[in-house]
């Protein structure tokens, strides 16, 4: 089992078509899912652990003197050591909630594109795209002995990282081209930035007249136009 796991590891980094192709035949949801989950812990915990430590290192758990009474510095160095268990709670309720929805919405994308259903093949494929982000965490434990802040800029790397293999992963899947799959991976966001900007745009054209006239109707109010 650990076997396999370092072998899609390994080819994951530095072969990522072999890696990628026998992760989406021989891995399913569910394996995609722990890689996930796994991932994310070791990330989340790793950062959690350097913003505290930051914080505490530059003095910024002090709070003004007027809500000392009601809110003591003490107190909000109590209250931060809960913050690792709240983070990992929050990945362990929330994160497989999350990631199965990504996985259904992406295959429904996908399957309106023309490819054929493959949840299984893709969540594995989405599950396995996570492991880059795993720099991150080593950026959070060297920035503890050094005096350069790592994170910010292996997080942009590993963002981009993870962003190509679930592309190419998706491609596979779905043996989709490389604009299809690109297409396919960024639709949802496309969607809902779409809806958004209808909904502005909706808000402007019926909503401002309708508060303008309620503005006007006030007794004493000024007539804007």
């Amino acid at each position: 089992m650990f076997k396999d796991f370092f072998d899609d590891f390994y080819d994951l980094f530095f072969n990522s078509s072999r890696g990628l192709s026998r992760v989406a035949r021989t891995r399913n949801i569910w394996n995609g899912l722990a890689v996930y989950l796994l991932v994310s812990l070791i990330v989340s915990l790793a950062t959690v652990n350097f913003n505290l430590g930051y914080r505490m290192e530059q003095d910024l758990f002090s709070v003004p003197p007027e809500i000392v009474p009601f809110f003591s510095p003490e107190m909000g160095a109590g209250v931060s050591r809960f913050v690792p268990l709240v983070t990992l709670l929050t990945q362990l309720v929330f994160g497989p909630l999350y990631f199965l929805l990504t996985v259904a919405v992406r295959n429904f994308t996908a399957e309106l594109l023309g490819g054929r259903s493959n949840p299984g093949g893709l969540g594995a494929v989405l599950g396995y795209g996570q492991l880059p982000y795993l720099v991150v965490a080593l950026g959070g434990l060297l920035n503890r002995y050094t005096a350069f802040n790592t994170v910010g800029l292996l997080t942009l790397a590993a963002l981009l990282w993870s962003l190509w293999l679930k592309i190419a992963g998706l491609r596979i899947v779905h043996e989709f081209t490389w604009g299809r799959a690109v297409l396919c991976y960024f639709m949802p966001l496309l969607a809902v930035l779409t809806a958004f900007v209808l909904f502005l745009l909706l808000a402007v054209v019926f909503l401002f007249p309708v508060a303008l006239q309620f503005v006007e109707k006030v007794p004493g109010a000024p007539a804007l136009f």
